[in-house]
């Protein structure tokens, strides 16, 4: 009788242990076929530059040999921004430090002035870097006990799912 209480006693206390791993083991989760990287950041850098600096892109039609002029007009704010990387959440970024674009209609990035946060980042093969999923993103804090949560107290799950499930999915990153 005794061992049988000690062994369930035993049982219950390896499982809630075994929880506890499994939380922290959740991330990063990885899906390479998802051209997405969430991460919590720390702000290095932010910098403004003009997007309509070279607005003007030529190409040679391949039919007619016609040189065309294509001109573009970017109406948003742009920022070079360097990040470290203090803790990758999905897909993984193999580096300690982050360069992406952000783009901003309103003005400077919500992100720019919160000292821990959950970014959402895109690559762009045809350009060479990452971008910043236009307005995504999260504040987040680390608690007593070392864990990162939403500022009013989500779990990074949550945040990530929200998105995931929201913005993320509208956006055709995550199938419906």
């Amino acid at each position: 009788m005794n061992r049988t209480i000690l062994v369930g006693i035993l049982i219950l206390v390896l499982s809630c242990k075994s929880t506890d791993l499994k939380s922290e083991a959740e991330f990063p989760v990885v899906d390479e076929s998802v051209n997405l990287y969430a991460f919590i950041g720390e702000k290095i850098s932010i910098t403004e530059f003009d997007p309509n600096e070279n607005p003007i892109r030529i190409e040679i039609d391949s039919v007619t040999g016609d040189t065309l002029r294509f001109k573009s007009f970017v109406m948003d704010n742009a920022f070079n921004n360097r990040y470290k990387v203090v803790k990758n959440i999905f897909n993984k970024l193999e580096t300690d430090t982050v360069d992406f674009v952000a783009y901003d209609h309103y003005g400077r990035p919500g992100f720019e002035d919160v000292k821990d946060v959950l970014l959402y980042l895109s690559w762009n093969e045809e350009k060479g870097h990452y971008y910043h999923q236009k307005y995504q993103f999260d504040s987040v804090v680390k608690n007593d006990k070392g864990t990162w949560t939403g500022s009013n107290g989500e779990s990074i799950q949550e945040l990530f799912s929200k998105k995931k499930d929201g913005v993320l999915t509208a956006r055709g990153i995550f199938d419906k």
